[in-house]
């Protein structure tokens, strides 16, 4: 009987060994996936995923445990990145998570505020300045637009702005649609293939078009004129091109958020560090100046004690 359960023992410790050591392998292969994806998402951590910040979001989604359509800031454009990345069919956004909207910055109503710095600790990444009893602003260059300051405000005096669309898709309709004639392609001085490119940014893959070298495209206006359909190819390149700087004006600024963001992270984990020091001592020393008064009160015992048995003695009556 001894054997058998000893045979257990030993057999659920290797089994454990095993899968914690598969466990750490699986992570590690996880991480350089994850790492990936987070640098895909918009840095946002308004937690609308499910999640509590975007770097668990992209860890979730690494370990298969979450869809790519969970996130509303990053919209159908991420999700068509995250679908590339991963070598999955692209998706559309689950509306149980939001909707596909474009950028806000929140704004203080000045006059309305009271100072009560609640928004403050909300802000994930630090994008409101103010201090208690005083106005507070946000700074609408470093918000991602999370809303998270809003359930804190006890005066519901922020409000959500949306920016302007600076980068709207062509609105000029083509006669009729692309038949891949290839009419564009000779006339094109740079020796590109403007239906291909056209192609792509139609169907808002841009990062495909900029693989194709639209880049080299001039806007010298030769294949517009070429195209049997009238289709306007060169208003289609420049919206592509905006878009493509705006995608790196994005990844910019969720390179710095992230950043911001880590700051925070860091000084809160600090400034928790350092109180729970503080009061690791203050116990210390109650616990020392406990113990000191509980030996002084024993002291004061044994010195009571010690008079009272000599006045016993002094008043017992002496016999000869």
């Amino acid at each position: 009987m001894l054997t058998a359960v000893l045979a257990l023992v030993v057999i659920a410790s290797l089994s454990g060994l095993l899968l914690g050591l598969a466990a750490s392998r699986l992570r590690t292969a996880d991480e350089p996936v994850a790492a990936a994806i987070d640098a895909l998402l918009p840095q946002s951590q308004c937690a609308q995923c499910g999640y509590a910040g975007c770097r668990p979001y992209a860890e979730a989604i690494a370990a298969g445990r979450a869809q790519i359509n969970q996130c509303p800031p990053g919209g159908e454009a991420l999700i068509r990145e995250l679908a590339a990345l991963l070598d999955r069919e692209p998706s559309t956004l689950d509306p149980a998570y939001g909707v596909d909207k474009p950028r806000q910055v929140a704004v203080v109503r000045e006059q309305d505020c009271i100072g009560c710095a609640l928004c403050l600790a909300a802000c994930p990444v630090d994008a409101i300045v103010g201090s208690a009893r005083r106005m507070h602003t946000v700074i609408s260059s470093q918000c991602t637009g999370c809303e998270l300051c809003l359930p804190p405000c006890p005066v519901d005096c922020i409000d959500m702005e949306t920016l302007a669309e600076p980068f709207a898709a062509p609105t000029t309709a083509a006669t009729a649609p692309c038949i891949r004639c290839g009419d564009c392609t000779p006339v094109c001085p740079r020796h590109l293939e403007p239906h291909t490119l056209y192609a792509f940014s139609l169907a808002g893959e841009h990062r495909k078009a900029a693989a194709a070298n639209l880049s080299a495209c001039i806007e010298c206006g030769l294949c517009e004129r070429a195209c049997p359909a009238g289709i306007p190819l060169v208003a289609y390149f420049q919206h592509a091109k905006t878009q493509l700087r705006q995608a790196q004006h994005n990844r910019v600024f969720a390179q710095r958020a992230r950043e911001r963001f880590e700051r925070r992270e860091a000084r809160l984990t600090h400034a928790r560090q350092q109180r729970d020091s503080r009061l690791s001592q203050q116990h210390d020393r109650l616990r020392a100046a406990e113990g000191e008064h509980a030996r002084r009160a024993e002291i004061a015992a044994a010195v009571t004690r010690a008079r009272q048995r000599k006045t016993n003695r002094r008043a017992a009556p002496q016999h000869d």
